[in-house]
């Protein structure tokens, strides 16, 4: 009878000892996961700022989703959409509105569909005559459930064509469900040229550690 006990005894022993060492080995795979993520896609840590506004709360996985897609897509040019508003600030003052798209679909490794997305910046001007008047950039988002895009501004410059180039850093914030809850940011760059005299132009958006 004891024999038969201490047989039962050391059977959840070794169930117990099995299961923590599964546990362990499962965070342990997590934590390395996570890790490399931060490496591969230039994660940075966060801190709450009222301008960020609320961060959706998502997986590491749902996280990487998004950025593989921006990973994968960082070497796509696009061309510019424009819509000009004739008389906007005045007679012979027009407002054109240079506005640049781009959708991505978020899978995880397996292939799994998670959400489609698209990120937007707009560059707001004010043609008066020949002239060509910067007034400001918008940043939107299609997303509100996986991250928070946030942008502020965009440097420009004409090349000796006459043409405008310009350029920003933006960063997707995401809180990270299965991480403790870190809130976390991930710079994106952005950058693309227009010329005014024949409306056309390009641009791309380019996750900043695959750009480096």
């Amino acid at each position: 009878m004891k024999s038969i006990k201490f047989f039962f005894a050391c059977v959840l022993a070794l169930t117990f000892v099995a299961c923590s060492n599964a546990e362990s080995d499962s965070f342990e795979d997590n934590s390395s996961s996570f890790e490399s993520m931060i490496s591969l896609y230039g994660i940075q840590t966060a801190t709450t700022d009222s301008k960020v506004g609320d961060v959706p709360s998502v997986t590491a996985e749902e996280m990487a989703s998004v950025l593989e897609a921006l990973r994968q897509n960082g070497n796509t040019v696009r061309n510019c959409e424009s819509e000009t508003s004739e008389g906007y600030y005045g007679t012979g003052s027009d407002r054109k509105e240079v506005k640049m798209t781009a959708e991505y679909q978020a899978r995880t490794r397996s292939g799994a569909f998670v959400e489609q997305f698209a990120l937007c910046v707009s560059l707001n001007f004010n043609i008066d005559k020949d002239a060509v008047y910067y007034i400001g950039t918008t940043y939107s988002s299609s997303s509100t459930d996986l991250f928070n895009w946030q942008g502020y501004g965009a440097s420009l410059s004409t090349t000796a064509e006459g043409s405008s180039v310009f350029s920003s850093t933006s960063y997707l914030y995401f809180r990270v469900s299965d991480q403790n809850n870190c809130l976390v940011k991930v710079p994106v760059n952005f950058k693309g040229n227009y010329n005014f005299k024949n409306n056309q132009g390009t641009y791309s958006f380019t996750l900043s550690k695959a750009a480096n």
